[in-house]
């Protein structure tokens, strides 16, 4: 076969055309056609550097590369040589490694590789990837300002408030040392709207460094507005210009204007997500498994299939935002045939991944998911034993491990997750699951009159609701030694939806009593409140399966380029070396 020397950076390779054809499609179109180097020995490549060569004649020779022992760095060259030679199979492999290895640490950087490997997918996954993960992101991981502002800006960032979007952006001003103008550009990240006057008030104190700077004035003003019960839009400001131009300048107004003016909303939405069937002149036993959406906006809508026709008992649960676990359940009735494995869709790259793994036999069980950790709880095994045992399934290492027993023997336990702690409700206790060194317990908790179908962590509080009854109950972890009853719904709840601020209730229907199903609201902002009626429908064939769970989720890629304002690029460009 014939061999050519391929010069890159004063390293000369020598390598087989067949081999280079076989692999590139580069090479493959340069000793097919009519190009000069069809009939050179020795090529000279100036895009590729010598190492990405090296390690690329080695993976065509070998036909296979272990991409985990190389650095980001030199996976970013190897990406650069990779699009430039044409190397199709090898491009799929360094996207796929490096969606695999994606992290807090290192997605930023990987977003960068695959924008500048054109790697489109990979670069919309990066960026979700640490968008959804701000709870958990370190400021150090944030190389320079401009990524800053990209990221603490975008309209799909998952802060829980915009206090704690300046909160981060304030730490990385600080570690960096870059000033108070570098403080208005944080300010321009925030959706002002969002601000509360409570926000603005510590916003002060934590800006008191920068005590006489541009930035602080200008949180001054807003905090003026705010605790005069004005809403912070451009309308409003305009109206007290002259009050606020007295009590400040007209420059720390200008900036305010531009401020508010320039403001973008936050737009991430979390999506209520409950298994529903059609019941009506169907068989149960061929009903299929849907997971419908709900939104104001649409109603309900199919969504996806989740588990086989004939699935009974099987429960689903979230593994962050953008992941649906599938777990549990009998095929067929009494036929001693379980689902052992566990199936998780990802909601982003919209495809489903089976572990392949052998749990317990169970259907019916409380399932909830603390970090990467999913706890099944009670439920039914074989022989149609109703169980009091419990597993702990690490979702990454693909592993699980036997925990304490539950005080009592239940089917379809209610189970949540509050402050990184398991609660579980027995027939007619709620208890804790309390692990220490070398042994592990249920705790009881709260003494019920009644036995709970479903719980909910939301402000503080565990909500409970009861199947039969329409009732609306809530305890204090650590705190309350009696459930609260503060309102009720329409019809007995359902499932329940955590979204954040709010909580959304779907209700049963009760089958030719009150074929009625309903959406109601409860957002907790004061003790007299009651569920606010969004969604019903009445004689439906709807209904909601109640003992499966139910799940908020994000269900679309963020944009990768948010529009940016002028106002916005003129701190940007102050620092455009940083």
């Amino acid at each position: 076969m014939e061999e050519v020397s391929l010069h890159i950076d004063n390293h000369i390779f020598k390598v087989k055309k067949e081999i280079l054809c076989e692999h590139s499609d580069y090479f493959r179109a340069m000793f097919s056609g009519n190009y000069v180097e069809n009939d050179k020995r020795d090529i000279k490549i100036d895009v590729v550097d010598a190492n990405s060569m090296k390690i690329i004649i080695q993976y065509m020779n070998n036909g296979l590369i272990d991409l985990s022992e190389y650095t980001l760095s030199v996976i970013a060259d190897l990406s650069v040589a990779a699009n430039y030679l044409q190397l199709p199979e090898l491009i799929k492999q360094i996207e796929y490694c490096l969606d695999l290895q994606l992290s807090l640490s290192n997605w930023m950087q990987t977003m960068t590789i695959a924008e500048s490997s054109s790697y489109t997918r990979l670069e919309q996954l990066s960026a979700a990837f640490g968008l959804l993960s701000f709870k958990e992101m370190r400021p150090e991981y944030v190389p320079s300002i401009k990524k800053l502002y990209w990221y603490l800006s975008h309209p799909f960032l998952d802060a829980p408030n915009e206090l704690e979007v300046f909160k981060f952006g304030l730490q990385w001003v600080s570690n960096t040392e870059t000033g108070a103008d570098a403080v208005l550009l944080v300010l321009c990240c925030l959706d002002i709207q969002r601000l509360t006057t409570p926000d603005l008030k510590e916003i002060k104190i934590l800006v008191a460094d920068y005590t006489n700077s541009l930035a602080s004035k200008v949180v001054d003003c807003i905090y003026e507005l705010s605790v005069g019960d004005y809403e912070l839009t451009t309308p409003v400001l305009i109206k007290q210009k002259p009050t606020l131009c007295e009590m400040f300048t007209e420059r720390v107004y200008n900036e305010v204007f531009n401020l508010m003016k320039e403001s973008r909303s936050r737009e991430l939405r979390y999506i209520p997500s409950v298994p529903v069937w059609m019941v009506k002149n169907t068989k149960p036993e061929v009903i299929p498994h849907y997971m419908y959406t709900y939104t104001e906006e649409k109603g309900f809508e199919k969504w996806i299939e989740v588990a086989e026709k004939n699935l009974w008992g099987w429960s689903i649960v979230e593994w962050g935002p953008t992941r649906l676990v599938v777990v549990c359940g009998e095929h067929g009735k009494g036929t001693g045939v379980f689902m052992k494995d566990v199936k998780v869709y990802d909601t982003l790259r919209k495809e489903w991944t089976h572990h392949g793994v052998e749990l317990p036999a169970r259907r019916h069980g409380g399932v909830t998911v603390i970090g990467d950790e999913m706890y099944l709880v009670g439920g039914v095994g074989g022989f149609r034993v109703v169980l009091d045992t419990a597993v702990v399934y690490d979702l990454k290492q693909r592993t699980y491990r036997k925990i304490a027993k539950l005080p009592d023997t239940i089917q379809n336990p209610a189970i949540c997750t509050h402050n990184t702690v398991v609660y579980a409700a027995g027939h007619k206790n709620i208890y804790r699951y309390d692990e220490f060194e070398q042994t592990d317990r249920w705790s009881m908790v709260i003494d019920t009159d009644f036995r709970t179908s479903c719980m909910v962590s939301f402000n503080n509080y565990i909500y409970c609701t009861q199947n039969y009854f329409s009732h609306f109950h809530r305890f204090r972890p650590n705190i309350d030694t009696k459930l609260e009853m503060i309102t009720y719904f329409t019809n007995p709840p359902a499932t329940i939806c955590h979204l954040g601020t709010r909580l959304i209730v779907f209700t049963r229907t009760m089958c030719g009593q009150a074929d009625n199903l309903a959406v109601e609201e409860y957002t907790g902002t004061n003790a007299n409140e009651r569920p606010r009626l969004l969604w019903s429908e009445s004689n439906t064939v709807m209904k909601v399966n109640d003992v499966a769970g139910s799940c908020t989720l994000v269900l679309s890629l963020p944009p990768l380029h948010p529009e940016e304002s002028q106002y916005h690029n003129r701190y940007l460009n102050i620092y455009a070396n940083l």
